[in-house]
């Protein structure tokens, strides 16, 4: 993890962080940071990278909001026609025993958003990373509604509660978990870094039975 007090070292350490991402190279991003916020900009030759960039960032201390405006630009290898994207999209959820057939995939330009029903919050995620590196993806958009069942309201915290303290990479100890019928979750309280208030919403996000979840988690603005 890494520790920065001021705009300045905040940079040094997004830039750090981006430098050592494998999957992207650091010198095609431009870094901005105020009061803690880092614009990311820039041109990247895929959706793959874009993501990896803003996950990064994520596991910087000292990082409370991210605001990516960096553009998919495909290079020549990775330029799809639509019709070809589409088809390998519905392979791809076909083949995830997690999702149910009502997902459907709108290709636009490489713009891809998913349209459809499904019963668990879960499923939406389990959506997403089937797709986002999908050759040919220049940005992804979801659309799919929760149509929910009945669960139980303390089962499901307790299912959650049980979740986090598995998670090495969370702190718990400052996060509460309330639960409102129809699996409502929502989770407030304070985190080191807004990878762990990712960790903590997409943890909460895979268990049966949540429907949504209302992330109020704050980062800390203690220095290091």
């Amino acid at each position: 993890m890494l520790y920065t007090d001021t705009d300045k070292t905040l940079r040094e350490a997004v830039f750090s962080a981006l430098d050592d991402e494998p999957r992207l190279d650091a010198g095609k991003v431009g870094i901005a940071v105020e009061d803690g916020v880092v614009t990311l900009s820039g041109t990247l030759p895929t959706f793959t990278e874009k993501w990896a960039a803003e996950e990064s960032v994520k596991n910087v201390k000292g990082v409370r909001g991210i605001a990516n405006e960096l553009r998919v630009e495909l290079a020549g290898m990775h330029v799809r026609d639509d019709a070809d994207i589409a088809k390998t999209i519905v392979e791809v959820l076909r083949w995830n025993d997690t999702l149910p057939s009502t997902i459907q995939a709108e290709v636009h330009d490489g713009n891809v958003t998913l349209h459809g029903e499904v019963e668990w919050a879960y499923q939406r995620q389990d959506a997403l990373d089937a797709v986002r590196n999908v050759v040919g993806v220049r940005n992804m958009r979801l659309d799919i509604s929760i149509q929910p069942r009945e669960v139980d309201a303390v089962e499901l915290r307790r299912k959650i509660a049980s979740r986090f303290q598995r998670l090495a990479a969370l702190d718990t100890k400052n996060v509460n978990v309330k639960v409102d019928r129809g699996g409502v979750v929502t989770l407030s309280g304070i985190v080191s870094s807004l990878a762990e208030s990712d960790e903590a919403e997409s943890a909460a996000f895979s268990i049966r039975g949540t429907t949504l979840v209302c992330n109020e988690l704050r980062v800390s603005d203690e220095e290091w």
